[in-house]
């Protein structure tokens, strides 16, 4: 962080960075997509799109060695709810970022001016401009930036959004905006770039050496080459010649730099940030992320899937569904919508019936993949009871329980709601429900067995008066509901 007249900087710290993986292929552009949300009163849109400007030009020269940064910018020009406004002493507008802590301006990132990264590859960095940014119980110290610094024992560590700031307070005028090098020392930082009066703890084995072994560890305008003036407030802060970006010095000749090792170190930081293709991996700058970008499916794009609740490095974000044979723990991850066994399956795939819907079994084909298939009907040919519609499989057909009447077709006695089947033993061939006597029968009924030409059908057993005989039958009594025939000449029911 810069530091201008009575504004006092803070820079946020952690520890090293690991190098680029053999693996990686760590050449060609950086290409950065960043988000600039312009929140100031001091200066109009135009003057500070112009300074932002001119800061990119000086980031892209300085980190220009392989993968050479290269920034796609986006301005907006905003008024959040959180900037408070007010009128200093000579009636112009200031506006200012408070808060209570380190803690309190980390959330406040977190929730309105996060990094974004809706797949590996689309996302953004988020850059905050404001005026300043103080301590409620102090507004006359503040921070001119401040950026997050990548941790070597967990590359996943949260990465937030970047402050930078016109760094004036009230009642003091500015320099007209001549911190052209406040980018490029926020994102040093961002690349793992410490101040030049801070030592590395060089606890990575793998680290590059001690960037600042050249400059003392004491004021803070060290890495001047030339004469270091007092700025109105008495601090050694302002340099008559070439300084380091990284320092707390501001060049009067507008001149700043990187020395061998920290531009080396800021490269190896930029791979880290890069996918085995050499693309940006918008991911690894975003880290383990609090509250995402989305809470559910509906919130992503079709064809994607939000991570809430999932066991995923990259929370809450959207990411593209998964062809056949990719790992999943939720059909939401699929493009088929079907997760079958830790695998995403196709629409119809299966590998058990638990897989199928209602009204389906999982299929066992004599080559390929399973498939879902509809239950089959009675009488079909099955092998187990879950592919037919009755649940049963009996002697390979699907077989209902009571499922035919007197008359209708069957293969098997069970089936049959009264009577028995006249099927062969074993079902191979289909029969009808019959009876042969009354026993076979419900109750009222009484087995008409087809001595009277008459199908061996069980009949409702006749009233008083109703015909139960005719001449030349004999043992009509069984059909009567009195239990008696008349007999010749009638043959009624008694």
């Amino acid at each position: 962080m810069k530091r201008l007249k009575h504004v006092v900087s803070i820079c946020a710290i952690a520890a090293l960075v690991w190098l680029c993986p053999l693996s990686s292929v760590c050449a060609g552009n950086f290409d950065a997509n960043i988000h600039f949300h312009i929140n100031t009163q001091r200066y109009t849109y135009a003057e500070i799109v112009k300074w932002l400007q001119v800061n990119i030009e000086r980031a892209e020269s300085l980190y220009s060695n392989n993968p050479a940064l290269v920034i796609h910018p986006t301005f907006m020009q905003e008024n959040h709810s959180a900037i408070k406004v007010q009128t200093d002493s000579n009636g112009k507008n200031f506006s200012y970022l408070g808060f209570d802590n380190a803690s309190d301006l980390e959330k406040f990132m977190d929730d309105n001016f996060d990094n974004q990264a809706r797949t590996k590859t689309d996302g953004h960095l988020t850059v905050l401009v404001v005026d300043t940014v103080v301590k409620n119980e102090d507004k006359n110290k503040g921070l001119c930036g401040r950026a997050t610094f990548p941790h070597w024992v967990n590359p996943f560590n949260r990465k937030r959004g970047i402050i930078i700031a016109t760094c004036v307070v009230a009642d003091t005028e500015p320099k007209v905006l001549n911190q052209q090098y406040l980018l490029a020392h926020e994102l040093g930082h961002f690349f793992s770039l410490k101040h030049t009066f801070e030592p590395y703890v060089n606890l990575n084995p793998l680290s590059v050496s001690n960037c600042n072994k050249e400059f003392g560890n004491h004021i803070k305008c060290n890495s001047c080459q030339g004469q270091v003036k007092p700025d109105s407030a008495g601090d050694l802060r302002e340099c008559k010649g070439i300084s380091n970006v990284m320092d707390y010095c501001t060049s009067e000749i507008g001149k700043e730099v990187l020395n061998a090792c920290q531009l080396n170190r800021a490269a190896k930081q930029r791979e880290r940030y890069q996918t085995s293709d050499g693309k940006t991996d918008y991911q690894a700058m975003a880290g383990l992320r609090g509250e995402g970008q989305c809470e559910a499916d509906a919130d992503c794009e079709d064809g994607e899937f939000c991570t809430a609740g999932i066991l995923n490095l990259a929370r809450n974000i959207c990411k593209p569904k998964s062809d056949r044979g990719t790992l999943c723990t939720t059909k939401r991850q699929c493009a088929s919508d079907r997760c079958s066994w830790g695998v995403c399956a196709d629409a119809d795939e299966c590998r058990a019936d638990s897989d199928c819907g209602t009204g389906n079994y999982c299929g066992d084909p004599i080559s390929g993949k399973r498939t879902c298939k509809d239950k089959l009907s009675d009488g079909s040919v099955c092998t187990k009871d879950e592919q037919c519609q009755a649940g049963r499989c009996k002697a390979g057909f699907c077989s209902a329980l009571a499922s035919a009447s007197m008359g209708e077709s069957c293969r098997f006695d069970d089936e049959c709601r009264e009577g028995k089947c006249n099927a062969p033993v074993g079902g191979v061939t289909k029969g009808t429900c019959v009876c042969s006597k009354d026993s076979d029968c419900g109750a009222g009924k009484w087995c008409d067995e087809g001595l009277d030409a008459k199908v061996n059908a069980c009949r409702p057993k006749l009233d008083k008066g109703e015909k139960c005989g005719a001449v030349g039958t004999f043992g009509n009594d069984h059909k009567c509901k009195s239990g008696e025939c008349s007999g010749l000449p009638n043959f009624v029911c008694k």
